[in-house]
């Protein structure tokens, strides 16, 4: 980057700096040789047999040229933009960056966050922790009321997000399981019941007839409790997870408009030259 800032500002050329001065040349040749470098990080990646370099050395230097793309074509361009497909490929090039560095942060960042939301555990061990959850409850309601035993089996049963957008607000609206703590507390403690002015959404009947009745919703609700700190746990994971994974989405595809772009430039330009 400082060879192409020292050769830019002491170019003796009289011509106005642009694409098309030697200088130009010799830039926007350096600028596409580095696109067409960092594309091919994409095949070694998943070249796994082959010995060109460590991955993690090529990702280093990926992200290092990359930075100095910007500096190599916007020097290339010698600041003159319009609405054409030179422009259209510089602008392709700077969003294709601007998603690297947003990985970047995303990977340097993510990975502690989510390794602290899991407390050393695996998904794995969470998903088995909620079916021994679900497997007390049960147990617990095997001869309790149906409605208590709907409700319970509601909590079991629901999803972790109600819908795919979800997974990026780490946050369900719709959950089960708080559905199902919110009635069986209005069940354990009838006088917050009776002093609420508003209807239970999911009317749970309070069975009396049993005196261990009030003992076993007590444990129910704990389980329930132990199950949303769960559910909320993997939820923030996702979320973190998901968002982690999306700027491939956008980093990908920009990165083979890029190179179409590219393509266009080079082609029109020695066309017209």
């Amino acid at each position: 980057m400082a060879i192409c800032v020292a050769l830019y500002v002491f170019d003796g050329s009289s011509i106005k700096a642009n694409g098309g001065t030697i200088l130009g040349y010799g830039l926007g040749t350096l600028g596409a040789a580095l696109i067409l470098w960092l594309l091919a990080y994409g095949i070694r990646k998943r070249s796994y047999r082959s010995t060109a370099g460590t991955v993690l050395g090529w990702l280093s230097a990926h992200i290092y040229l990359g930075v100095a793309l910007v500096v190599v074509v916007t020097l290339h361009t010698g600041f003159e933009f319009g609405w054409n497909v030179h422009t259209l490929a510089y602008a392709l090039m700077i969003l294709v960056i601007l998603s690297g560095f947003w990985g970047v942060f995303l990977y340097i960042r993510q990975p502690t966050l989510m390794g602290h939301m899991l407390n050393g555990k695996a998904l794995q061990q969470y998903g088995n922790a909620l079916r021994d959850i679900d497997y007390q409850c049960a147990t617990l309601t095997a001869d309790m009321s149906a409605d208590i035993r709907a409700v319970v089996a509601a909590s079991a049963n629901g999803p972790i997000f109600s819908s795919r957008w979800q997974r990026f607000s780490g946050k369900n609206s719709r959950c089960e399981t708080r559905k199902a703590l919110n009635n069986i507390e209005r069940t354990i403690l009838p006088k917050m019941y009776r002093r609420s002015s508003r209807t239970p959404k999911i009317p749970v009947a309070v069975e009396r007839r049993s005196v261990d009745i009030q003992p076993r919703l007590r444990e129910i609700y704990t389980l329930q409790f132990r199950r949303l700190q769960q559910l909320n746990r993997i939820r923030e994971f996702i979320q973190l997870k998901s968002w982690t994974e999306i700027w491939l989405i956008f980093h990908v595809p920009l990165s083979f408009a890029l190179l179409a772009a590219l393509i266009a430039h080079i082609v029109s330009v020695f066309f017209y030259w």
